[in-house]
């Protein structure tokens, strides 16, 4: 059999589906034995245990007297394996009396899978020693054959485990991201909110929230955040934000000292390059429509008076969240009447790129103008359909959130 014949015959035993890589070493070794076309009439797989710094026995098939089970040699004991571990495949005279006596006299064998540290040496997961009726050089060939195809579906094999390990991590993540973010709409008093994060990975550091106040039901918070970097480490920081900012109002934090605690957390506890941008504002029934709101180095809110038509941008208030200790975040002001909207939105919004340009705050006021009538719901979806359409031929893509806040009565 030819070497490319032979790697397509060894490449489609190895490719069936096994249940653990114990069992494909073990099914390669005896389908190559009884395959007619490969002149190998028996062999031994043995598999690294690091720990006792042996090999172990684990399975032996073919026209050969049987060693028993368990048996094991120890890597300071048998220089073959450390042979083995250098060149990979090897023909050699047997050293081992136990081997020699039941009638082993040379030592063809090839390592496969992955090197395991062992001390200071790195020596192969598991060992194919085989019988042939002619030792020569063309067994070199084919023992190194071997030994490639099948490492190769053993590294398949985990990398594809460890690609379902981390999906069902990543969708329990999603899961939790989901759980801890809101409903979308929420009615508080004479006012309509609606909110709605798409992360550009399966979960994103764009979060929002809505807070209500445990001891005063005419009062509720309300925030936008955006965390400095993406995935997973992202939506880490986003989630303790949000858990943080939870706490804070159970305890009716005043808005200046709940920025500057947040902002001193998040420095000490997460490195240097994961700060975020936050805005929180205060909403209250009553009071002539007031709202409070802290910027902290987000981008700006639009605020849209229903009576003169004009938009306002928001200020900011205070540094990003978590770049420097010891920062002091300063409080505005805004006073809704009927009509009167704040639009929150991260910068996945406005930076936005369709290739040759960003979609920009005066798109997004431009968008807004035109469904500002419309109810927080079709106001958010239209915004995020407006700006998915425009981006859908650019390459920079990021998380995208937008939260309406509109006083219809």
């Amino acid at each position: 059999m030819n070497q490319r014949t032979l790697y397509k015959t060894i490449e489609k035993i190895a490719d069936r589906d096994y249940d653990s890589d114990d069992e494909l070493v073990m099914a390669v070794l005896d389908e190559i034995i009884n395959h007619e076309r490969i002149n190998i009439i028996g062999g031994r797989v043995w598999k690294l245990q690091p720990e006792k710094k042996q090999y172990l026995l684990i399975h032996q098939a073919g026209e050969i007297e049987k060693l028993k089970r368990s048996f094991a040699l120890r890597l300071d004991s048998y220089v073959t394996f450390n042979a083995v571990a250098r060149k990979r495949t090897i023909l050699a005279e047997e050293t081992n009396r136990t081997l020699r006596k039941i009638g082993i006299r040379q030592y063809s064998a090839t390592g496969i899978g992955p090197k395991v540290l062992v001390g200071r040496r790195k020596f192969y997961e598991y060992i194919m020693a085989f019988n042939v009726p002619i030792v020569n050089s063309n067994l070199v060939y084919t023992l190194n054959i071997i030994s490639q195809v099948v490492s190769a579906r053993i590294e398949k094999r985990r990398k594809e485990q460890e690609s379902r390990e981390l999906m069902t991590e990543l969708d329990k993540a999603r899961q939790l991201q989901r759980h801890i973010l809101p409903e979308h709409r929420q009615v508080f008093g004479p006012y309509e909110i609606y909110g709605i994060s798409v992360p550009e990975k399966i979960v994103g550091g764009d979060f929002f929230n809505y807070l209500p106040f445990p001891q005063d039901d005419r009062q509720l918070g309300v925030v936008i955040g955006d965390a400095a970097s993406k995935g997973i480490s992202a939506a880490i920081q986003a989630l303790f934000v949000s858990g943080a900012l939870m706490m804070s109002v159970e305890y009716e934090t005043r808005i200046t000292t709940m920025m500057r605690r947040i902002n001193d957390i998040v420095h000490r506890i997460f490195p240097g390059d994961r700060f975020l941008t936050m805005f929180y504002c205060e909403l209250f029934i009553g009071l002539r429509g007031l709202a409070l709101f802290s910027n902290a180095g987000h981008s700006n809110p639009i605020f849209y008076h229903a009576k003169t038509g004009e938009f306002r941008l928001l200020e900011v208030t205070g540094p990003i969240i978590g770049l420097l200790p010891d920062q002091r975040y300063a409080v505005g002001a805004v006073n809704f009447s009927r009509g009167d909207l704040l639009l929150l939105y991260t910068d996945g919004v406005t930076e936005a790129n369709n290739g040759s340009a960003e979609f920009g705050e005066d798109r997004l006021m431009k968008t807004l103008k035109r469904v500002v009538k419309k109810s927080p719901k079709e106001i958010t979806l239209e915004i995020l359909q407006e700006v998915q359409s425009f981006s859908a031929q650019g390459q920079y893509h990021d998380d995208k959130t937008l939260v309406v806040i509109k006083r219809t009565r």
